[in-house]
């Protein structure tokens, strides 16, 4: 397995990314997280870097990582949210993405707007679906062009931000095989660069110059904060 991550400020004043990769004391588990600071709120990345260390630390204690595992290391990262907000008497939040990889099964997990994707046979397999407000309401129906507009999907719908039932995951599980790529990538990059035009970087280069073309795109084209962790599985225990 091949790891590579990469972080751009962008055009703002502070990075408010955080990405934490790490082994899981079960063997052969390994544990990749990218946390985004809402801008919103005040220290935002404390509250990323809060999220990363408590839902990694929850993990490396979990045996099986299923949805209830997951689900119990986001409310510990809220809680730690909580207590931060009550001690600092200020607003945290955060939006997270997750994969755990284990053996030949790659597990997924995201509360907001951070996105994963998965990439098999030279075709997108999975991309996340973001917890934001035109997501909501295209689910609601109620839906026209006008609540397409890009200004509705900054909108986060769910967050790490003190409140269990603002925070519920989504999950997914998914086989993977040998030479699949994993990409776990913050709003400040998916926002500029979509799922196809990846597909077409990846296809035609290698895995190393694919991750170089992206991170130099950020250099000049990032406005927010660009955040990548790349995964190439290489091999499958």
């Amino acid at each position: 397995m091949k790891v590579i991550t990469g972080t751009h400020i962008g055009k703002r004043e502070s990075n408010q990314d955080v990405i934490l990769n790490g082994s899981s004391s079960t063997p052969k588990v390994s544990i990749h997280l990218l946390a985004d600071g809402m801008g919103g709120y005040d220290n935002g990345q404390i509250a990323a870097q809060i999220s990363t260390e408590t839902i990694f630390n929850s993990l490396t204690k979990s045996k099986q990582f299923d949805i209830e595992d997951l689900q119990n290391a986001v409310n510990e990262a809220n809680h730690e949210i909580l207590k931060f907000q009550n001690k600092s008497q200020s607003r945290l939040g955060a939006t997270i993405g997750g994969i755990i990889l284990a053996q030949d099964t790659a597990k997924f997990f995201w509360v907001g707007d951070v996105k994963i994707m998965l990439y098999s046979k030279n075709k997108l397999k999975f991309e996340s679906r973001s917890h934001n407000l035109t997501n909501e309401l295209l689910n609601s129906h109620l839906s026209n062009e006008a609540l397409k507009s890009s200004k509705y999907s900054h909108v986060v719908t769910r967050s790490i931000q003190g409140d269990i039932k603002k925070s519920l995951i989504s999950y997914q599980e998914i086989d993977i095989t040998k030479d699949d790529v994993v990409l776990i990538c913050s709003d400040g990059l998916h926002n500029i660069i979509d799922s196809q035009t990846i597909q077409h970087i990846l296809n035609n280069n290698s895995f190393e110059t694919f991750n170089s073309i992206i991170h130099e795109r950020l250099k000049i084209e990032a406005i927010d904060n660009a955040s990548l962790i790349s995964i190439s599985v290489n091999n499958i225990a």
